[in-house]
């Protein structure tokens, strides 16, 4: 049963998309899902990734000079900003595929779903 709780969360965000989108161009559908994809990884990414700043920040300075505890929360700190590089080149990556879909360019963090004719 566990393994069906991902494929239900995925059906519930993305059913209530395409029913709203009934008499929309298929291509414009997959743009404004690809907006959707990029804004929420946008917000999650970028949101787990300053709390582990945050965190890594805190244990680096409470290490008290053990260097087993400093090079652990160094380790955090630079997973954090390889997972803010990760994210960035994700949206960059949705946002091509949004914009050759459209025929607009890249344009990062904007919905430009009018689909040219």
């Amino acid at each position: 049963m566990k393994k069906f709780i991902p494929v239900f969360l995925v059906l519930f965000l993305i059913v209530p998309i395409v029913a709203f989108a009934a008499g929309q161009d298929p291509a414009s559908i997959i743009c404004n899902i690809l907006n959707k994809i990029k804004l929420i990884v946008a917000a999650l990414g970028f949101g787990l990734a300053v709390i582990l700043l945050i965190v890594g920040g805190i244990q680096y300075m409470t290490s008290g000079g053990e260097t087993e505890k400093a090079t652990s929360a160094r380790k955090l700190i630079i997973n954090a900003l390889i997972g803010i590089a990760i994210i960035f080149a994700a949206i960059f990556i949705l946002s091509m595929v949004e914009g050759f879909l459209t025929g607009s360019g890249i344009q990062i963090l904007q919905n430009n779903c009018q689909i040219p004719l």
